[in-house]
């Protein structure tokens, strides 16, 4: 089609009036907009049921700055009916196209010479949208396909996330009730490891009296053979002396193997009577050690009677002034059980020690393997210290040989106190706490208070090797608290007192 159409020349004014006047559309032209009443909607009622009307042939024609009447009337038409439609109709693209199609079908009606070509348009516009309209069904009903099978999957997704974290939900409750379980199991499994300590502790200390009891009864024997060794020998020179006759001589033989079986059986029945007996020497000092600490507690219970009354008095004098005196009482008794638990603890650990150096379980170790035992208990020792405990244990056992029965170094002596060995473990130990204390003197230097944070750090610094339950028990003996209150105190104490705590606490107690 040419870019460039040419219309037809346009006819007189009078013809054109003429003509417009005599033809039968020109009353269906004039909109209503100042005459017309009521509102039309383009879906209830059609474009030609509205009248136009004009007086003059400048209907369709006119001047270059002055619009026709038709185009007017169109354009007021339009307006009108697009501010009759809401934009919140549902169809309200489709309401305007129907507007906008009525116009142009009335635009086809009075150019008569375009209408056949301008109806082809309208026509080939409408089957086009409608071509349109249909595909957009086929590819809604294809949405509307796909948008359920996605919510489907969407759904079946949702469903198996859901069963598996319920799934996940119960194995972790199941996990959670298996790890009570084994925690339960690890506690009474420590409950039972403590038990069987104590028990090989005691099992122990028995097997230490069969032990004595033991050396007792073979001591006991042996003089009896020593004597009966030199009755035989007495009897036998004064038969030699008396006479030498054989008959004799058979009914001394005779005699002797008699004697020689009643001993052999009195041996066996103090073997059977008095194998697992304690000795009568061990059992009188265990009597003088059990009036002792009768008379002890007796003593003691006095003492204790005396206190309480004084501890009573005190309370109510403390409740008096203000004076909680309950905390002070626990915090000293628990300070007691630290200091008489630190005192043994060293005891323990180096028998502790002692036996696991002892591969043979036989109670006896070499000199050498001894030493190295001490050098492993006590690392911080020197080679001096070593070698006086191994001088010490020496001359406590009385051994000239290259063994040590560690195990008698632990037995309690006459008087109920500990030997020459352990005394001078103690005394060593307390040597080493006194030049520890004069360390911590040194580094304290001329602070006068100190903090539970400030003397740890200092007794970490001075021996990093120090086990934290030792650390603890030196730092609630200086602070006068309990090892579970330490965090929580915040008290600056002055320095000498705590020293002098430690100092007090660190006197041995045999």
């Amino acid at each position: 089609m040419s870019s460039h159409v040419k219309f037809p020349p346009l006819p007189p004014t009078q013809r054109q009036s003429s003509l417009y006047e005599n033809s039968p559309q020109s009353n269906d032209v004039q909109m209503a907009a100042r005459g017309q009443e009521g509102e039309s909607s383009v879906s209830g009622k059609p474009f030609a049921t509205k009248k136009l009307w004009y007086p003059r042939g400048d209907y369709l024609y006119a001047g270059p700055a002055v619009k026709p009447r038709f185009l007017k009337l169109l354009e007021s038409y339009l307006n009108q009916e697009l501010q009759d439609i809401s934009p919140r109709e549902p169809k309200f693209q489709e309401l305007k196209l129907q507007v906008y199609r009525n116009v142009f079908g009335r635009f086809i009606k009075e150019f008569r010479t375009y209408q056949p070509l301008l109806s082809l348009i309208q026509k080939e516009y409408d089957n086009t949208i409608a071509y349109q309209q249909d595909q957009m069904e086929l590819l809604r009903s294809s949405l509307r396909l796909v948008t359920e099978e996605c919510d489907r999957k969407i759904r079946a997704c949702s469903n198996e996330k859901q069963a598996e974290m319920v799934a996940l939900k119960r194995e972790n409750q199941h996990l959670q009730r298996d790890l009570e379980v084994m925690r339960e199991q690890e506690k009474n499994m420590q409950t039972e490891v403590g038990r069987l300590q104590l028990e090989l502790c005691q099992q122990y200390l028995q097997y230490l009296e069969e032990c004595e009891a033991h050396k007792s009864l073979i001591v006991k024997f042996n003089n009896l053979t020593k004597c009966s060794v030199k009755e035989k020998e007495c009897a036998d020179e004064d038969a030699e002396q008396h006479t030498a006759d054989p008959m004799l001589l058979q009914l001394a033989l005779s005699v002797c193997r008699e004697d020689l079986t009643k001993a052999q059986m009195e041996l066996n029945r103090f073997q059977a009577e008095y194998l697992d007996v304690v000795p009568r020497r061990d059992l009188d000092a265990l009597e003088r050690t059990h009036k002792q600490t009768l008379l002890q507690l007796e003593r003691l219970q006095r003492d204790f009677d005396q206190l309480k009354r004084e501890h009573d008095t005190l309370l109510e004098l403390h409740k008096r002034d203000g004076i909680a005196a309950e905390s002070h009482c626990s915090n000293t008794v628990q300070i007691d059980e630290s200091v008489h638990f630190g005192q043994n603890q060293l005891q323990c650990n180096l028998l502790k020690v002692l036996i696991k150096s002892d591969a043979s379980e036989s109670g006896t170790l070499t000199v050498q393997e001894f030493r190295a035992t001490l050098q492993t208990a006590f690392p911080l020792k020197s080679d001096e210290a070593l070698n006086e405990l191994v001088a010490s244990a020496q001359r406590e056992l009385d051994s000239n040989n290259n063994t040590i029965t560690y195990q008698r170094l632990y037995s309690l002596g006459a008087d109920g106190k500990n030997g020459e060995f352990l005394s001078l473990v103690k005394r060593q130990s307390l040597e080493e706490r006194q030049l520890c204390i004069g360390q911590l003197r040194a580094q304290l230097g001329d602070k006068g208070e100190v903090s539970v944070s400030d003397l740890r750090a200092v007794l970490m610094c001075i021996n990093p090797d120090l086990d934290p339950d030792t650390l603890d028990r030196t730092l609630s003996l200086a602070f006068q608290v309990r090892k579970e209150e330490l965090n929580q105190c915040a008290t600056l104490l002055d320095i000498e007192t705590a020293l002098q705590h430690i100092i007090s606490a660190s006197t041995p107690q045999d």
